[in-house]
């Protein structure tokens, strides 16, 4: 029972979770602890996973290269539903930093835990060390994990020699914890040396190095800067760097990058070089920094893209020392002291229509940049400042030929070593981001699970079909559609009864749609589902924003269907669907319907009058309408039934249903070559189609006929599609062409009246 996987390349995911609390749900497993926090390159460890529902464990899988079996030394391993033991062989090449694992088992799969890979030794806190006195005695070099006491200290007793230099650093919110952490540095009469709090770019923890002037004794202060407890800490103490993010920060995909880094204490770190992954799914890979001879790492993260990465040049303050680059290149800079400011200077095509995206913060870059464009002459044409936590954007068609200067500068004027930025220049285009809602689907066997995949558009508000990509066998999924200016869709997936289960198989979850005359294609990503998953976190480690993954579990008690599968209807329409339930043992009560979400689960104007499976019933008619102001277009919407019993609550899913509106009634007549004389007959096709919702006889009237000539009335049956009329040329008839004939037709459906007007043709009298 071995598995290696890399949860950092994007199939194995990136959309507000809407997976249901379905019987099978509740069997997945969760983790809400490991001890040890982290594992070593290099090294063999048994790590404890503590959650739920973890017995009959069936596969851990890692965002890190890693052998894991079930530790064969733990008693009953495997049997206990709230631990279990899994013995993890990382290999030497293993790159430290923040990474990802996760529990599988017939029950489904459990979310990501955040995990660490550190090369620094682990041990744990004593949780009895809340006083300078009761200090834990620690060796260097060390990482501990601990837990913050409820409005309390934790102090560790360290020993430097005299012009050591020690870097201090505690992962707490980049872990997922909810603890904000303070990190002190005291002397043993418990004078402050050094002292770090939100540390930049960190997402609020703390970091630090300091070469100690006296050989002795010191106490390590961690503590919660609210004095909240409960929330878990490793406190890692080396010879690391402290870095934050590469520099540049970006390398193009499947070539050689070589990469200093950004940082607070940068003092004899060994540049590295690499050969990036060629894999174009690939859009973040984790990079470590030592120092030369170090034997702990720093880490970061490293974007991945196809276009050329072009580093400032200092100095560049002023215009005429501006960088030269290439639009459709990427920029790369560091704004390296105060009120620093980089110019880039390239050239530009009348008509040419450009987006420059900076990315600083989501990489963990400190710097808060501000972009502003100039002309050659020196007017400043465009600014964009930042947005909440998304870096500037902005966007310019260029009006002329010539060059242009793009100014970054720190919003605040701050800068350093540690603010490093990356600015992204593509063609501007429209288009649209996904988001997932869910790390991991977990679909029943021969059932339904539902995902919530959200839609930010840009410039494009047309429909966006959605799809999974890499599905397993045995899994498929229903067209979906995210309707024209819709924001979110309800993706379901079906099961087989025979899918195997007990595996974590990666998944993508992709848009599609033709904007003008090119294809567009996004995959949907998990940065807002990881930071509320996260406790909160700022920023999510990059490589795990498309990590999805889907598992099968247990067969529910309780199947859903829907016939038919699509339906046609429109404005003022409405049209019937049967939702069929397929009862298992216990599930003998009323079965409550609704849509899903209740609030945007259908387009504007569309309702369901959706109503229960009785009790000792096994279907119900569900009546989809449309007012006159539903837009047309194909919508995609889910029903979830749940059943009560006692205090046991059963939720299944309805496949997706396709919703076609239509116009309700088009009319078209075929005049043809011939010819009216006057005082004669020419009899005339027309035809009508009905959207199939619109069961009802529809009159037809000609309009704008020349004059003298008349036409009989015709009406079509409901039944009927298409009609002969003759039209009549009185004898003192207007002799030439009328091009403006058309024909109306009317219907009507109870008190909503539907009218069409077929195309304009060409009639001649002679």
């Amino acid at each position: 029972m071995t598995l290696r996987s890399r949860l950092s390349r994007p199939p194995v995911v990136c959309l507000a979770i809407a997976l249901a609390a379905t019987t099978a749900r509740a069997q997945a497993p969760s983790i809400a602890a490991t001890t040890p926090q982290a594992a070593k390159p290099g090294a063999t460890l048994d790590v404890t996973i503590a959650g739920g529902n973890l017995a009959g464990p069936t596969q851990l899988v890692t965002s890190f290269p890693c052998e894991a079996v079930l530790s064969p030394d733990v008693k009953d391993n495997g049997t206990q539903p709230a631990s279990v033991v899994y013995r993890m062989t990382v290999p030497a090449d293993a790159p430290v930093g923040v990474h990802a694992l996760r529990m599988t088992s017939p029950g489904g799969t459990s979310p990501l835990k955040l995990f660490v890979v550190d090369d620094l030794p682990s041990i744990a806190g004593l949780g009895s060390n809340t006083s300078p006195a009761t200090a834990q005695p620690i060796d260097l070099p060390v990482a501990v994990d601990g837990a913050a006491p409820a409005r309390g200290l934790h102090f560790y007793k360290i020993k430097a020699d005299a012009g050591q230099r020690i870097s201090f650093e505690v992962l707490a919110r980049r872990m997922g914890s909810t603890m904000d952490p303070m990190l002190r540095i005291l002397d043993t009469n418990g004078r402050e040396l050094a002292y770090s709090e939100d540390e930049p770019g960190l997402s609020t923890d703390a970091q630090l190095s300091y070469t100690f002037n006296t050989a002795g004794e010191y106490v390590v202060e961690v503590r919660d800067v609210a004095y909240r407890g409960g929330g878990a800490y490793r406190l890692r103490i080396g010879d690391f760097p402290c870095v934050t993010v590469p520099y540049p920060m970006g390398g193009r995909r499947g070539s050689d990058v070589s990469v200093s880094f950004a940082g607070s204490d940068l003092e004899n770190v060994v540049p590295l070089t690499l050969k990036t992954p060629s894999d174009p799914l690939v859009r973040w890979i984790p990079v470590t920094a030592k120092r030369v001879g170090g034997t702990s790492s720093g880490f970061a993260t490293l974007a991945l893209g196809d276009s050329e990465e072009f580093t400032e040049t200092e100095p560049n303050n002023e215009a005429a020392q501006a960088s030269r680059v290439t639009l459709g290149g990427n920029f790369n800079g560091r704004l390296g002291e105060l009120r620093d400011v980089d110019r880039f200077v390239f050239s530009a095509k009348k008509g040419e229509n450009y987006t420059f995206s900076a990315v600083t913060r989501q990489q963990a870059s400190p710097c808060d940049l501000v972009l502003e464009l100039y002309k050659a002459d020196g007017a400043k044409v465009a600014e964009a400042d930042d947005a909440g936590d998304t870096d500037a954007v902005l966007k310019y068609a260029f009006p002329d030929d010539g060059d242009y200067t793009l100014l970054a500068v720190d919003r605040a004027n701050r800068g350093g070593s540690r603010f490093a930025y990356r600015i992204e220049s593509a063609p501007t285009r429209a288009g649209f981001a996904l988001s997932a809602s869910a790390d991991q689907i977990n679909v029943p066997a021969g059932g339904t699970a539902m995902l919530t995949v959200g839609a930010v558009r840009d410039g494009y508000d047309g429909p966006i079909a959605v799809s999974v990509v890499d599905l397993p066998a045995g899994v498929t999924t229903v067209p979906t559609v995210i309707g024209p200016a819709q924001k979110s869709v309800v993706l379901t997936l079906q099961s087989t009864p025979e899918a195997a289960a007990g595996k974590a198989m990666p998944i993508r979850v992709v848009g599609t749609a033709k904007i003008g005359d090119a294809d567009f294609q996004a995959t949907a990503d998990l940065t807002a589902t990881l930071k509320t998953q996260f406790s909160g976190m700022p920023f999510p480690p990059l490589p795990l924003s498309r990590a999805t993954v889907l598992a099968i579990a247990p067969k529910p008690t309780l199947l859903l269907r829907v016939e038919p599968a699509e339906i046609v209807f429109g404005q003022n329409l409405s049209a019937t669907v049967k939702v069929v339930a397929t009862r298992g043992a216990g599930i003998d009560e009323a079965i409550a319907l609704a849509v899903t979400p209740e609030k945007e689960g259908l387009p504007a104007g569309i309702t369901a009058a959706v109503k229960p499976i009785d009790k000792g019933a096994n279907e119900v008619q569900v009546v989809f309408s449309a007012t006159d102001k539903a837009p047309l277009g194909e919508f995609t919407g889910v029903l979830t039934g749940t059943h009560k019993k006692e205090n046991a609550a059963v939720t299944s899913i309805v496949p997706g249903l396709t919703l076609k509106l239509r116009e309700p009634l088009t009319v078209s007549v075929t005049l043809g070559e011939a010819k009216l004389k006057k005082g004669g007959e020419l009899r005339v096709k027309a035809t009508v189609a009905r959207n199939p919702a619109l069961a009802a006889e529809v009159a037809l009237t000609f309009q704008n006929l020349p004059k003298g000539v008349t036409a009989a009335a015709a009406t079509i049956p409901a039944d009927k599609s298409e009609v002969e009329i003759v039209l009549t040329a009185a004898q003192d008839a207007d002799v030439g062409e009328v091009k403006t004939v058309t024909v109306k037709g009317d219907a009507a459906v109870g008190n909503a009246k539907f009218t069409a007007t077929s195309a304009a043709a060409a009639l001649t009298v002679e």
